[in-house]
Order: structure tokens, then C-alpha cells, then sequence
């Protein structure tokens, strides 16, 4: 689990708008999960929690 990871994900989700929407239509944090592993990025659920608090 990789903040770099992470990091690398949040990046491209935000130059990616039709990644961007799947992200945004997942119904969880462990589908976000999932479409980031997809995506080749690995990282806990609880960093993705973490990393979207204001």
C-alpha cells in the first residue's frame, strides 16, 4: 500500500474524464479500490478514505 501509489492514481484520475466518472459512480471505497488495481495502482482502501478528507 503506497502512498505513491496513490498519489499516481489521483493524478490520473484527475486528467482522465472517463476514469473520473467511474470513480466518481463507484458505490464504495473497495470499488475505488478495485478500479485503481485495475488501473495497475495498489493502495489500501483506508488511504483512499484518508486521502479524500478535506
Amino acid at each position: 500500500m503506497s502512498k505513491a501509489q496513490l498519489t499516481a492514481f489521483m493524478v490520473k484520475v484527475d486528467a482522465d474524464t472517463a476514469l473520473r466518472a467511474r470513480v466518481d459512480a463507484a458505490g464504495s471505497v473497495d470499488a475505488v479500490v478495485a478500479i485503481a488495481l485495475e488501473q495497475g495502482h495498489a493502495f489500501s482502501p483506508a488511504s483512499w478514505s484518508r486521502a479524500q478528507r478535506p
